[in-house]
């Protein structure tokens, strides 16, 4: 049966060793590297998510302004006008001759008012409106990979961050550690 080489897990074998035998155990970790054959790599991905700036545009009708020449009031609005005018000039002066100055004020007021230069909206036009928008995207990256190696019929695994390639040599410690003497 094929034996997993596992430097970490020396330590934990010397533990469970008797104390006899635990004086005759021999670890040489000056050795010289010894160089294993990758015979697998498997990569280990992750999910990133990234925010990234994305300009949107759209069309929008926007008004356009400009200054129209009054028409002048129509008779409704000249009637409102000395109605209301009316209505001041008698309260003010609580007399008819009031009421009656009041009123032809408030028509003249009116068709005046109709007569003014306004501003209005002359038309639309269609403009293009962009903003900035954050757009997160979920990426899968590698993280890391698990290595599998063999050297002399002996199998072995590490997590690391290079990529290497099925047949590439890695350098491994090999330490034997003897349990009991017979």
């Amino acid at each position: 049966m094929k034996r997993i080489l596992s430097v970490l897990s020396l330590v934990g074998l010397g533990a469970c060793a008797t104390p006899a035998a635990a004086e005759h155990n021999t670890v040489n970790f000056d050795a010289d590297p010894v160089y294993a054959e990758i015979t697998s790599v498997v990569p280990n991905y992750k999910q990133i998510t990234t925010s990234r700036p994305q300009q949107v545009c759209r069309e929008e009708n926007v008004p356009v302004y400009g200054t129209v020449q009054g028409q002048g009031a129509t008779g409704l609005e000249v009637l409102g006008g000395a109605i209301l005018g009316g209505l001041f000039g008698k309260a003010i002066t609580d007399k008819d001759e009031g009421a009656a100055a009041g009123a032809v004020i408030g028509g003249v007021v009116a068709a005046e008012a109709g007569r003014a230069d306004q501003t209005r909206i002359i038309g639309y036009e269609k403009q293009t409106k962009c903003s900035t928008q954050y757009v997160d995207r979920v990426e899968t990256i590698v993280d890391n990979y698990d290595i599998y190696f063999e050297w002399n019929d002996q199998y072995g695994s590490a997590v690391v961050d290079r990529k290497y390639n099925v047949g590439d040599r890695v350098a491994v410690m090999v330490s034997v550690i003897m349990l009991s003497s017979q």
